[in-house]
């Protein structure tokens, strides 16, 4: 029987979204209190010709995952696009820009905030092969703690046992509908689990895209 574990869901229908000249922001985590190793995530939405642009007071570990479109990001010459991922260090007080490179639509992505890892190198860029459905693999293969990925048929089961019994599981379907840990989660829906041992999930669409990571 699935033991009920402790958790906080974050509803994409309550989050708020600030509108700025040419893009459009929401933040769907802030560890305040900074207890796990991620401190943030926010979505944005870069308009025509869009750009956003960030500034870090500490030195932060950023994974940038674009759900739509294609940008270029500040000193990293080579563009990003859904499919991948970039993970980079950042310096403090180092700016870095966004800007949205599809000249007739939006851009959509994900970034994530962390505290800076050790030994991860500066910029890395990883290419995401969702061909193998119903697998979770690597978002990112130099950030430090276990992070994953998957396109699942519906009904499809997932399970995954932590590495770190202390941490706690940060997921967020992509798109579709999931049963996350006995929770409904559906498109855009975030959650953060604590005191668990083994996760599972269960896709409740077809082509259903989760993620989750041990923060």
């Amino acid at each position: 029987m699935l033991v009920q574990t402790p958790s906080k869901i974050f509803k994409n229908d309550f989050r708020i979204w600030q509108e700025n000249e040419k893009s459009t922001i929401t933040e769907i985590l802030k560890n305040e209190e900074k207890i796990h190793t991620l401190l943030s995530l926010k979505e944005v939405v870069l308009d025509i010709e869009g750009e956003l642009r960030l500034n870090f007071d500490e030195e932060r570990t950023l994974l940038i995952l674009p759900l739509y479109g294609e940008i270029i990001i500040t000193d990293f010459y080579e563009t990003i696009s859904a499919g991948m991922s970039l993970t980079l260090n950042i310096q403090a007080g180092k700016n870095i820009v966004i800007k949205n490179l599809v000249y007739h639509d939006r851009s959509d992505l994900l970034i994530f905030e962390f505290k800076k890892g050790e030994n991860t190198q500066t910029f890395s860029k990883n290419e995401l092969d969702f061909t193998l459905k119903n697998n979770a693999f690597q978002i990112s293969k130099t950030i430090q703690h276990p992070n994953f990925i998957g396109l699942y048929n519906g009904r499809a089961e997932g399970y995954y046992a932590l590495k770190d019994a202390e941490k706690s599981i940060f997921g967020m379907v992509l798109n579709g509908a999931f049963e996350f840990q006995n929770r409904l989660m559906e498109n855009r829906d975030a959650i953060l689990l604590w005191e668990l041992e083994e996760l599972e999930f269960e896709a409740l669409s077809e082509n259903a895209l989760i993620l989750f990571m041990e923060i």
